[in-house]
């Protein structure tokens, strides 16, 4: 059912792109439309134009894309515009059929597409999973009000949770974390973009929804639900992260504390689902834009850093949550070694 729902899915996204003259609904005005034939992935047009999926607005994917499309386009030639989807799922499928040139996906994306598992029925070809940097990892609990009776994962049997979109990366992860306690039969999953999602919660149309801190901070509907309401996070049991580990490599397991939100008391830590992020590109766009694009971001931190704090910990991750199994494109590769950032143990896609 998860293959056919994303194949649904993107099917419906083509479907939309064309019925706008083949030019995503997102992408500035007077940019040329994608030239992506379904056949092959296909190169930015010229002129260096660089169409890059994000998940649904309010995520932390789409503020980190959002805010490097912006600084991209302010001290390059290239134009880089954003196409908002379902998450990580979708963006894979839509590089397969050249609509996108580039797009965000979660190690747990990554794992699936490769091995041809989850969402994807067919091993996905490299050549749509080139790498270019990482710039986030996840931290995905379950939240509740202060004032629930739900205390544990197992309390949530029974009752209305909420995810992000189906297709997204979070939604996946939270899933094998379902499976891994035996909950899925017996809860009621509804599906919300973010910000929609905190305000179900917020007003009592679902009993909980995921959580998401973005290097340690939490995402702007965590803090604007918080400004209102106390919550609690919910303590996942680490044998379930290491059950989940086994159903997809891509997914992992750490802890937050006090430190990290305020509702979590003094001296404590909850243990929490992971996934981390990373930047992925056709193998077809031009070395020279996947170049500029990439060493833009690495020389312009602190430019992105004031737009949001989504990039405070983007050193520690640019590199370290990439997936080695997974070639970069050669464009990513050169900036990296130009920035000292390469590791012999990458590899390049075509070498």
């Amino acid at each position: 059912m998860k293959k056919v729902l994303a194949w649904i899915l993107a099917a419906c996204m083509v479907l939309a792109l064309a019925g706008c003259g083949g030019s995503p609904a997102s992408t500035p005005a007077g940019a040329p439309a994608s030239t992506g034939t379904g056949d092959a992935p296909a190169a930015p047009a010229a002129g260096g134009i660089f169409n890059v999926g994000t998940g649904s607005t309010g995520g932390a994917d789409n503020v980190v894309v959002e805010a490097i499309s912006s600084v991209v386009n302010q001290k390059t030639s290239v134009k880089a515009s954003t196409v908002t989807t379902n998450g990580g799922t979708e963006i894979v499928y839509l590089l397969e059929t050249g609509d996108i040139q580039a797009g965000y996906a979660g190690t747990v994306d990554l794992a699936d597409a490769v091995a041809g598992r989850g969402a994807f029925d067919h091993p996905v070809d490299e050549a749509h999973l080139c790498q270019m940097f990482g710039f986030a990892t996840w931290n995905l609990p379950m939240l509740v009000l202060e004032s629930s009776d739900i205390h544990t994962y197992e309390d949530l049997a029974g009752k209305r949770v909420g995810l992000s979109p189906v297709g997204s990366s979070t939604a996946a992860v939270l899933q094998m974390v379902f499976d891994a306690y035996g909950l899925t039969d017996s809860i009621t999953i509804e599906n919300y973009t973010w910000g929609e999602g905190y305000g179900a919660l917020k007003d009592g149309r679902i009993d909980a929804f995921v959580g998401s801190w973005t290097n340690g901070n939490p995402i702007s509907g965590i803090i604007e639900l918080e400004a209102t309401n106390k919550i609690r996070v919910l303590d996942m049991d680490p044998a379930i992260g290491e059950a989940a580990h086994e159903m997809n490599a891509g997914v992992s397991y750490s802890t937050l504390s006090h430190e990290n939100d305020e509702n979590i008391p003094e001296g404590a830590e909850v243990t929490t689902a992971t996934n981390s992020a990373v930047l992925i590109c056709n193998a077809d766009v031009d070395e020279e834009t996947v170049y500029q694009y990439v060493k833009c971001v690495l020389e312009n931190i602190d430019d992105l850093r004031a737009i949001s704090n989504n990039f405070d910990a983007f050193e520690s991750v640019c590199v370290e949550v990439c997936v080695e199994s997974v070639p970069f494109h050669p464009g990513a590769a050169r900036a990296l070694k130009e920035a000292g950032l390469w590791k012999d143990s990458f590899k390049v896609y075509g070498e």
